[in-house]
């Protein structure tokens, strides 16, 4: 698979990638660089993504009499390759449920409908801790669906789709969490923090840009 430009600036415009949103709040991570560490457990540090590039990957389910159309969305520091950029990666795993729930808090882990992910290939090029994201994400605009609307069976996002979010994350080294002590595997998480932002934009599509 690979990923497809398909946002533009959910005003208008035909800038690829683009879109406007916030990811700040505070982090660490125990490995960043080679030699250095982004802040501690004890202190972590502010930080702030900065996104300038929102894109979103539609998948139709067409296997299943009762599809569960998928999406996956990324909200991106500059640039455009996913190895050389931090971010945040969300991916929904049925887009009707969350159609449903518009307006309301959605809960996001390891259990749920929809799954996240950070990314610091830039910052952090040696950190080799999973930062995965638990909290809650509230869509405000999400396709074609109003709020309390009834949602299609096989309701999907699809190209001109706007796509409004806020959402408040705690940042989590799963393995830690879950297997910490167990073998060499850390009791200590290797990263943590929590992430307050959101995102507004446009689905488009438009030509590859970057491996999945």
């Amino acid at each position: 698979m690979r990923w497809a430009v398909l946002a533009v600036l959910a005003a208008g415009g035909c800038t690829p990638g683009g879109g406007t949103g916030t990811v700040a709040g505070t982090l660490f991570v125990t490995q960043c660089t080679v030699d250095t560490a982004l802040g501690s457990p004890a202190a972590p540090i502010a930080f702030n993504l900065h996104p300038t590039y929102f894109v979103a990957d539609p998948v139709l389910d067409l296997v299943h009499l009762h599809p569960m159309n998928h999406v996956s969305i990324r909200v991106q520091s500059e640039g455009n390759r996913i190895e050389e950029a931090d971010g945040i990666l969300l991916n929904v795993a049925d887009t009707a449920e969350i159609a449903t729930l518009l307006g309301q808090p959605i809960p996001v882990g390891p259990a749920t409908n929809l799954r996240a992910s950070l990314g610091l290939f830039r910052e952090c090029p040696a950190s080799s801790v999973q930062m995965e994201l638990d909290g809650t994400i509230t869509f405000t605009r999400f396709g074609q669906t109003t709020a309390g609307a009834a949602v299609p069976e096989g309701f999907a996002i699809e190209f001109e789709d706007p796509i409004t979010a806020t959402f408040s994350f705690d940042v989590v080294d799963r393995r830690a969490l879950t297997l910490g002590g167990t073998g060499s595997v850390p009791v200590t998480p290797e990263a943590g923090g929590h992430l307050d932002g959101g995102f507004d934009f446009i689905v488009r599509q438009g030509r590859a840009a970057q491996a999945y």
